[in-house]
């Protein structure tokens, strides 16, 4: 990773294809009352611009995807991990039964952009040629290029395959500078968003993530007795933390996380920060170890680390001036 491209990412504006993102989009009359049976998250009462996170689960309470739900006039956008996307398309198709909802998978058809860093709004805004004033995240709108959504490191741009290079390069005309995904990855990680195929997969239960993406005030949906059996059992029995490490060794993925001895979980991301100048992990510890400041050993078959238990995010993107 160029250091070059960390800067722009963390200090200005970067810009990068996210290769790995694919799309899904429903349409039909009861899209979205069929989607509020299927998601974690309220989507019923979205309006068009709207958005929110989500999941969907199995019966027995798994992630089988994760999702940024995108309401639009007259379609519902899907962007998922394209690890995620089959599977969540093939689970989907079977789900409509009496329905009027059809579902396509528009991975081949559209590039998903991020534009992240404190002035990746002005760089939108010069490409664009129109404002965009803060706004709540995963509201999207329409420009002539393509579709532009506020995300989690910035923003998201989701246009045509045919024009996507050229859309990259006007970005980077605009002041943002191309980034690879390695960078990126070090700044998703630096802010503690965990990525399907990575760090989660069907084995994970979203309350072990945090609250993001749970109504707990919706109706039913799959795998909602499992979620509400956690809340009301009050705790999970393990969470999704960060660990940040002594020396300068960056620990290794699925490494044993041990608490006195014991093992109580196990590395999925492992980076060197350049924000905070250290080593640093995502990973899962059961509840006994998951409070910030548990100092714990992360062990792999190249040694031991000593690392410490921190709440999420280690970083977050600053805003501009």
């Amino acid at each position: 990773m160029l250091i070059e491209y960390y800067n722009a990412a963390r200090n200005s504006a970067a810009v990068v294809r996210q290769t790995w993102m694919g799309l899904l989009k429903l349409t039909g009359p009861d899209r979205q009352s069929w989607l509020q049976g299927m998601v974690t998250n309220e989507v019923e009462k979205l309006a068009p611009g709207q958005g929110c996170y989500a999941g969907h689960l199995n019966p027995q309470g798994k992630l089988v995807a994760q999702m940024i739900v995108l309401v639009m006039p007259e379609e519902t956008w899907l962007l998922v991990e394209r690890t995620a996307t089959a599977k969540l398309a093939a689970v989907f198709d079977k789900l409509i039964v009496m329905e009027d909802v059809q579902l396509h998978d528009a991975s081949e058809e559209y590039a998903v952009l991020a534009v992240l860093g404190p002035r990746a709004g002005a760089v939108v805004e010069a490409w664009s040629g129109q404002p965009f004033p803060e706004s709540p995240l995963y509201n999207s709108r329409f420009v002539p290029q393509g579709c532009v959504l506020s995300s989690d490191l910035g923003y998201e741009l989701i246009v045509p395959h045919e024009t996507a290079s050229s859309v990259l390069k006007s970005i980077v005309a605009a002041g943002a500078m191309e980034i690879d995904e390695e960078s990126w990855n070090v700044v998703r990680a630096e802010a503690g968003l965990p990525r399907y195929g990575v760090d989660i997969d069907e084995t994970t239960t979203l309350p072990e993530l945090g609250p993001r993406g749970i109504s707990y005030d919706k109706g039913c949906y799959i795998g909602q007795e499992v979620v509400a059996r956690i809340k009301y059992i009050g705790h999970v029995n393990r969470r999704f933390v960060g660990f940040t490490c002594d020396g300068t060794d960056v620990p290794e993925v699925r490494c044993a996380v041990e608490l006195q001895g014991k093992d109580v979980g196990y590395v999925t991301t492992a980076i060197r920060s350049l924000g905070l100048g250290k080593p640093i992990a995502l990973g899962f510890v059961n509840r006994v170890a998951g409070e910030p400041g548990t100092a714990v050993v992360l062990r792999g078959k190249g040694g031991a680390i000593i690392g410490r238990v921190v709440s999420l995010p280690f970083l977050a993107i600053r805003s501009a001036d």
